[in-house]
């Protein structure tokens, strides 16, 4: 049995149905093409994920901060014990990236989501000083 998903007020329409996802023009050209539960699963988490993203563009790009957060922590943890100098050109190199983002609000929410807690932990077990220091 072939149950509509989706039917455009044109007539275009979607249905799923005997392990099939077949998609109707609304002259009646028909393209079917093999899906199973899993594929469907995936089709789904896809289409809300593009829906979510058209809705609100500046949740694509607080993901991408995130993802440039996330990578700046995966080079610095890899570049433990070399030359400061190249953590330091990772970090200037992902803080440029983060800049050149559209929505850079959002960007750096997500940038800082990645990166803050790690932070707080660094800082937290840094040596402890009483007195002044040199």
């Amino acid at each position: 049995m072939m149950a509509p998903v989706y039917q455009h007020p044109d007539g275009h329409e979607i249905t799923v149905g005997d392990g099939l996802l077949t998609a109707y023009t609304s002259e009646g050209t028909a393209v079917s093409l093999p899906i199973g539960p899993d594929g469907l699963a995936a089709l789904g988490a896809a289409l809300i994920e593009r829906a979510e993203a058209a809705r609100n563009p500046e949740l694509q790009y607080e993901r991408a901060g995130y993802v440039l957060g996330c990578d700046l922590l995966d080079e610095l943890v890899a570049l433990f014990g070399h030359p400061q100098a190249k953590a330091l050109r990772a970090v200037h190199n992902k803080l440029n990236a983060l800049s050149k983002l559209e929505h850079f609000d959002s960007a750096a929410g997500g940038f800082a989501a990645a990166i803050v807690n790690t932070l707080e932990v660094g800082v937290f077990h840094l040596p402890q000083f009483e007195g002044d220091c040199p």
